[in-house]
């Protein structure tokens, strides 16, 4: 009986990082030798002399183990090769070899979506990917919940160690369930430094950064621990037991309260019935005549179903916890099932993606992030380090607009805005990337989030070239009237998304403290400058700030997005969505309700008559384009406007501030045209000309503006014209 046993990801296929001093361990019999041969050859076929001292047996060392029987070994650095190492682990009869190993880099991938999306469910673009660069990567991906079949989530964590195995591009059953952005990062990080890249993926789908933390760590922190209380998200061992535990096994005997009642309630149940659902079902809430099998409790994607709703949330109630804590969101699972069993790996940094949920705890994250980074140097070696240069970094992916509460939109802005606080201010190597560019549903997405992350650890570690992060704003300047902003991590300078011929998103306010939408102008790549006709002496300016941002489309030459930011956070009444008074533009990505994804969408629409409404981009006043509207009336009108139902405007649009709203209209027609606007008073007269005209119309009534309904009804005695729109803008 071989009694000797290794950590899961020591196995064969591993990747080892570079350049640092490796710890191995294992177990095996009390106060025996135990000793290590490791062996290099070379995999490019050729022939090495037995006389060449960097192959063949190039270490051995012996220890003993410990009462408990531990040992240990340190590795001397090494650096990266696409040689294979061989390490042959001897203790008298026993003995393990672990093959294919290889020294490179290790990357960890911790947090919630996108990382947590597995291959299966994405694709890659249609670019051939390159089949020496594929040889190079290797991925070590545990179950995505951490825990073996029926098992539950305990206190104290695993009784064992899960069985793993390193995968590279040959397994593809296994493969498939990797995640895609690991594999992106990955494959791109390798083609660029042509050497081995190792990831471990432990991402899992809604797990907070809470879970992602120590016991420890926590109640350490009496100020995080007390937060932590108040907001019924603190978990001691009795409230593990009820949650997970106790409670289960009452439901599963049938001496539950709830399970009573459903047994009274199944009295009239055939006894033949009954003997069949008790030894194959667990009963899904009180009253369900929906039966689930035990295999029902692990869902496809690995996260526990660990009783029915109405159970949890009974047991959540007697134990003063929040009701809509989910398995994977519970403090200390995720370190316990995933983290603690990588016990000194040495790695080159560390990806996390915070979950939406994390946005309830914005005021304190600083502090979580703090603790996470303390438990992740505890648990990810080496504990020195010689070369600062080798100290592992961390990148986080801001939250995506996607996952934002609809009952609370801003919420997860300023989660995202503590994350770019936390990079300035921690002391050690910290990216960021946006992910506010990428709404629409393309399979292709967590794949290109993988390719800028490998651009953003490229420039950490290897080259200046590269960007360490999406760009942010690192300075203003007011100079009369218009606002000068710079960027940091240009590379080879700003520049606009495909398609795109105008900058959008920006917004500036005067001492008023009201936002408006700005025009804005690159200067030599490095350089914003944004200003509004209207406002003489600003005094602040926005980026992208809103939900949904529709028009941050801003980017580096490395196609990472510009973070959107606020200027300061003065009480202020800022710019709803107004992508439409542009009128450049005849689509924006949105959503039609919540249940749907997104989708390009139409900008305009007619309310009445037939109008066919086109970009025109050299008839214009300012922008890109205006709109060019070919029309044919019904009783002498036509009604065009923009498209305000779609739930990621948030209408009705705030816009209690203004008072006028102003149209420049263009009228190539020998005909005399009048326009009037629902809930402005009266009507403006569009004179016979070709030159653009200005048009303005006062609100009615002395209630401030909230828009939900837009209509720009033109009065036209002839049977079908056009003409031209551009520059709708609100005025106070």
């Amino acid at each position: 009986m071989n009694d000797m046993r290794l950590p899961a990801w020591l196995s064969d296929g591993m990747v080892f990082q570079q350049r640092v001093p490796v710890k191995l361990y294992g177990n095996a019999a009390p106060y025996n030798t135990v000793t290590l041969e490791v062996v290099k050859d070379p995999t490019d076929g050729r022939r090495v002399s037995k006389l060449d001292t960097d192959y063949g047996v190039i270490l051995s060392l012996e220890t003993r183990t410990d009462e408990n029987g531990k040992f240990t070994f340190v590795l001397p650095t090494y650096k990266a090769t696409t040689d294979a190492y061989t390490f042959s682990f001897n203790s008298g009869i026993q003995s393990i070899k672990i093959k294919d190993v290889r020294c490179g880099d290790v990357w960890v991938m911790l947090g919630s979506r996108p990382l947590s999306i597995p291959i299966s469910q994405t694709a890659a673009p249609r670019t051939p990917l390159k089949k020496n660069t594929l040889r190079l990567i290797r991925f070590f991906s545990p179950a995505r919940s951490g825990l073996r079949q029926s098992e539950k989530y305990s206190f104290s964590g695993p009784s064992e160690s899960e069985s793993s195995r390193w995968a590279h591009v040959r397994d593809t059953a296994t493969l498939s369930k990797i995640s895609s952005s690991a594999f992106s990062m990955a494959y791109h990080m390798a083609d660029q430094l042509h050497y081995p890249i190792g990831m471990i993926d432990l991402a899992l789908d809604g797990s907070s950064i809470l879970s992602w933390l120590s016991r420890e760590s926590i109640e350490e922190d009496k100020e995080l621990l007390s937060v932590l209380k108040d907001k019924k998200m603190y978990l001691s061992e009795a409230d593990w037991a009820a949650f997970f535990s106790d409670r289960r096994n009452d439901i599963e005997t049938g001496t539950s309260d709830v399970a009573r009642d459903r047994m009274k309630s199944d009295q009239a149940v055939p006894s033949k019935e009954k003997e069949s659902e008790n030894s194959s079902t667990v009963p899904v809430s009180a009253g369900d005549d929906k039966e689930k099998t035990p295999s029902d409790n692990q869902d496809v994607s690995g996260n526990l179903k660990a009783i029915s709703a109405r159970e949890i949330s009974e047991a959540l109630i007697r134990h003063d916890l929040r009701e809509d804590l989910k398995a994977e969101s519970l403090m200390t699972v995720m370190y316990n099932y995933k983290l603690s069993g990588f016990k000194d790996t040495a790695i080159r940094g560390i990806v996390f993606a915070p979950d939406c949920f994390d946005s309830e705890l914005t005021h304190i994250y600083p502090r979580l992030m703090r603790s996470l980074l303390i438990c992740l140097s505890a648990v990810f070696g080496p504990s020195e380090i010689e070369d600062q240069h080798a100290v592992p970094s961390l990148i986080l992916l801001a939250v995506s607009p996607e996952n934002l509460d609809p009952k609370k939109p801003g919420q997860y802005i300023e989660l995202n805005e503590t994350l770019v606080a936390i990079r300035r201010k921690f002391p050690m190597k910290i990216g960021i990337l946006g992910q506010h560019d990428l709404l629409l549903p393309q399979k292709t997405k967590a794949f290109t989030i993988g390719q800028r992350l490998a651009s953003i650890a490229l420039g950490i570690h290897f080259t200046p070239k590269m960007p360490s992060s999406s760009p942010e704003c690192i300075g203003v300047e007011i100079v009369s009237n218009k606002v000068m902003m710079t960027f940091d991590n240009t590379v080879e300078g700003l520049w606009l998304a495909e398609n795109e011929s105008v900058l959008r998103g920006f917004a500036i306010c005067g001492e008023d403290r009201i936002y408006m939408p700005a025009n804005a102008k690159i200067l030599h790549g490095i350089r914003v400058m944004v200003w509004h006709d209207e406002i003489s002496e600003p005094v602040g300016v926005t980026y992208g700030y809103g939900p949904i941002p529709h028009q941050a489309t801003f980017r580096n030459r490395a196609d990472l997005p510009v973070l959107p930011f606020r200027f300061d956070r003065e009480k202020s009444v800022y710019s709803p969505d107004l992508s439409f008074t542009s009128c450049d533009q005849l689509e924006l990505i949105g959503r039609k309700n919540w249940d749907l994804p997104f989708e390009r969408l139409p900008v305009y629409e007619t309310f009445k008559g037939k109008c066919e409404i086109e970009r025109e981009m050299l008839n214009k006043t300012e922008g890109s384009a205006s709109l060019h509207l070919r029309y044919t009336t019904e009783n002498s009108l036509v009604v065009v406007g923009p498209v305000l139902e779609y739930v990621t405007l948030f209408a009705p649009l705030d816009l209690k501030p203004f008072r006028k709203i102003s149209v420049d209209v263009f009228n190539p027609d020998l005909a005399e045209k009048k326009l009037t606007i629902e809930g402005f008073r009266g009507e403006a007269t569009i004179m016979v000309g070709l030159r653009w005209q200005t048009l303005v119309l006062e609100l009615e009534g002395e209630e401030g503006l909230m828009l939900d309904r837009l209509e720009f009804r033109f009065f036209d005695t002839n049977k079908s014209g056009e003409l031209y729109m551009d520059n709708i803008r609100f005025l106070p």
